[in-house]
């Protein structure tokens, strides 16, 4: 097995993301399953995608924080790697739509379903799972701040 390799169960649908395993086989349901990576430089892009679009926001964030202690040259070298980020992710996210879809970025009608898919999950799963996790818990104002944000994915996805 690769690193970041993805296994799902043929009975159930239970799938299982493989990261740095020694070797051997994976199982569910009494049955071996089976790897559905087909590409994984497309996981590997997307993953990166993933941490350089995580880390502008967070660099935006240490920023805005080191503005407001006074720190402005580290504020703008925050900001100065969060545009950086940004391109990182744009150049990662167009290489994955190019060897998945064969050019750079989707069409317009394409990313508007997508964007739609996105925040319709977001509202009516993610959100609502993670408030719940937060309210078993007790973490009674992430789970009112999870509750809160998924109220704002509905708009989105109109």
């Amino acid at each position: 097995m690769r690193q970041y390799e993805t296994y799902k169960c043929q009975k159930c649908g239970n799938e299982v993301e493989v990261q740095n395993v020694g070797g051997g086989k994976l199982s569910c349901c009494g049955e071996e399953m089976k790897c559905i990576t087909t590409d994984l430089t497309a996981v590997n892009l997307m993953k990166a995608f993933a941490g350089e679009s995580m880390a502008r926001n967070k660099y935006d964030l240490f920023a805005d924080v080191a503005e407001e202690e006074g720190w402005h040259a580290v504020a703008r070298h925050f900001r100065e790697a969060a545009e950086n980020e940004k391109w990182h992710a744009r150049a990662e996210f167009k290489a994955y739509h190019e060897i998945v879809d064969g050019k750079p970025l989707e069409v317009t009608t394409k990313n508007l379903v997508s964007a739609a898919e996105g925040e319709n999950y977001e509202h009516t799963t993610m959100y609502p799972n993670f408030a719940k996790i937060a309210e078993d818990e007790g973490k009674k104002a992430i789970a009112r701040l999870f509750t809160a944000i998924g109220k704002v994915e509905i708009e989105h996805e109109r």
